[in-house]
């Protein structure tokens, strides 16, 4: 028996198209999926139907830090946070499940840097700016976020299918997005990095622009105990299909066993 993980990396329209499935079937796959320490993650805010979403762009206003904006596209890297423990934390396992309640940072993809909140104005919303803060994954406490579960309670198993809250420890603010909140050439100039983009902020109260659902991403998934088998010429196979040669007496007595 062999213990192996299986890391599911998906994008809607890819696997549409290459294995001839439809939107709704890959929804309902990933909702299925419980989700571990190490996955990394697209994260949509439902109300608007943006994603999560940072990039090498700084704010011009408050603390000037690394800026995270709400994106539309639904095929951007920049839009992939991975899920760690919370700062100064043991160390998480990719068999360790998260549960609602527990305290998660997310890491943004491609700049290393966490999602990240303090007492600097947003842009727009006049809320608590929301950055993405740190060097290679190394931040401090203000990276610190709860899975607040809409649905559950605090301890369940955490999977893609819930909708979710995301309370800043330090401060007890809730992530949130709102489409009127949106960089546009009136409020960010011509040539603006992120113009379409919404902002992202931290709000006192859990409402509708707070509630946020796992979209897609590359999800680690709990070990599972597979059987060896057999082919039809009584060759040994493992569970990756590879089979090794045997002599006629073996033969006859792996026939007479599956017999």
């Amino acid at each position: 028996m062999i213990k192996w993980f299986c890391m599911l990396f998906i994008f809607e329209q890819l696997l549409a198209q290459d294995f001839h499935v439809t939107i709704e079937e890959i929804k309902e796959e990933i909702n299925k999926r419980k989700i571990y320490f190490g996955s990394t993650v697209r994260i949509e805010h439902q109300s608007s139907a943006y994603f999560l979403h940072s990039h090498l762009v700084s704010y011009g206003s408050g603390s000037g830090q690394q800026s995270v904006t709400g994106m539309q596209a639904d095929n951007d890297y920049n839009s992939l946070w991975t899920i760690k423990e919370c700062h100064n934390q043991p160390l998480k396992k990719y068999d360790d499940q998260i549960k609602c309640g527990d305290c998660i940072r997310l890491e943004h993809m491609l700049t290393f840097r966490n999602l990240h909140s303090h007492p600097h104005q947003a842009p727009f919303s006049g809320n608590q700016e929301v950055s993405a803060y740190g060097d290679n994954g190394n931040g401090d406490a203000s990276d610190d976020w709860i899975v607040e579960c809409i649905d559950q309670k605090s301890g369940d198993n955490f999977q893609a299918s819930m909708y979710f809250y995301l309370k800043h420890k330090l401060t007890s603010k809730y992530l949130r997005s709102n489409k009127k909140d949106n960089f546009n050439q009136r409020n960010c100039g011509y040539h603006c990095p992120i113009e379409g983009q919404l902002e992202i902020s931290a709000q006192s109260v859990k409402n509708a622009d707070a509630k946020w659902k796992i979209h897609s991403g590359l999800f680690y998934q709990q070990p599972q105990q597979l059987d060896d088998d057999y082919d039809q010429d009584g060759r040994h196979c493992n569970t990756y299909g590879q089979c090794d040669d045997i002599d006629d007496d073996e033969f006859e007595t792996v026939v007479q066993k599956d017999l």
